[in-house]
């Protein structure tokens, strides 16, 4: 393979790498934002929860406080009552001792309400609680995590970018314009080609004469329709050539035979019998 090619080849594997980590290293910060929302939602449920209580709280006393009041009327108009001088005015006073009982029943059932409610209040507020709870432990992990991953793929980046220049340092400036252009205007400069003969990344065929040249990989082929620049890819062996070669290379060069395998043997005739012939 033409090696400024090879180089390419490498080279845009180099970049895709650089564009995930650039792309990893984009996404941690809102990935950050995410866990903090959700970790300023949990906060929110226990304000919320925090707030119905105090509301509650704040309810209750001032019911409590409505009772002493109407209590404390019902006490001055009982004191009234002993010195009025006619049925009429005893029977007002009457009146508006019961209408203050009454607000004291209402004021009481609005506080029992309260009091049932607050055992589910209580409830919400636990679960709320343990939910920040949780929340916080992994909004703290997750940071972390993204910190420890930022780091990495800082590290990352400056070893592929090092990588970077020196393969592009390897290869033709004519080439590199070419690869540069197309990168930036197709994400990608370079597209394999396989036996189908069509560019791998905008699949279009190939013509005849192209596809052969390409199979080569000695020279520069670019596709007519994006314009990137080709290699091509030989197929895998079949499982049948391969299983052939492999066991052509595991067993070697058969062993010479011995030599009283490799050729008949010959039995010398005795001087006696070699006289009586």
């Amino acid at each position: 393979m033409n090696s400024d090619l090879e180089k390419l080849i490498d080279l845009q594997k180099v970049d895709s790498r650089i564009a995930a980590v650039r792309a990893e290293i984009a996404a941690l910060p809102k990935h950050v934002k995410e866990i903090e929302a959700k970790l300023a939602g949990a906060k929110a449920k226990v304000e919320a929860a925090q707030a119905a209580m105090k509301a509650d709280e704040t309810a209750r006393r001032k019911h409590e406080g409505d009772i002493q009041d109407q209590q404390q009327k019902i006490s001055k108009y009982r004191d009234q009552s002993l010195n009025v001088k006619t049925n009429q005015e005893y029977k007002a006073l009457m009146e508006e001792i019961k209408f203050a009982d009454e607000k004291i029943a209402a004021s009481e059932d609005k506080i029992l309400e309260i009091m049932v409610a607050a055992d589910a209040r209580k409830e919400v507020m636990k679960a709320a609680e343990a939910e920040l709870k949780a929340d916080t432990a992994e909004n703290d992990q997750e940071k972390e995590v993204a910190r420890r991953r930022t780091a990495e793929d800082e590290k990352e980046l400056a070893e592929l970018t090092d990588q970077r220049k020196a393969l592009r340092a390897g290869v033709s400036e004519d080439v590199l314009r070419h690869y540069d252009r197309v990168l930036k205007l197709r994400g990608t400069g370079l597209a394999a080609v396989y036996e189908d003969q069509y560019c791998s990344a905008c699949r279009v065929m190939l013509r005849p004469q192209v596809f052969q040249e390409v199979m080569t990989n000695q020279q520069f082929m670019t596709c007519d329709f994006c314009n990137r620049i080709l290699y091509y890819v030989p197929p895998p062996p079949k499982p049948e050539e391969a299983k052939a070669g492999s066991e052509a290379a595991s067993s070697g060069p058969p062993a010479a035979e011995s030599s009283s395998e490799a050729a008949p043997e010959t039995t010398t005739p005795a001087h006696g019998e070699a006289a009586a012939q």
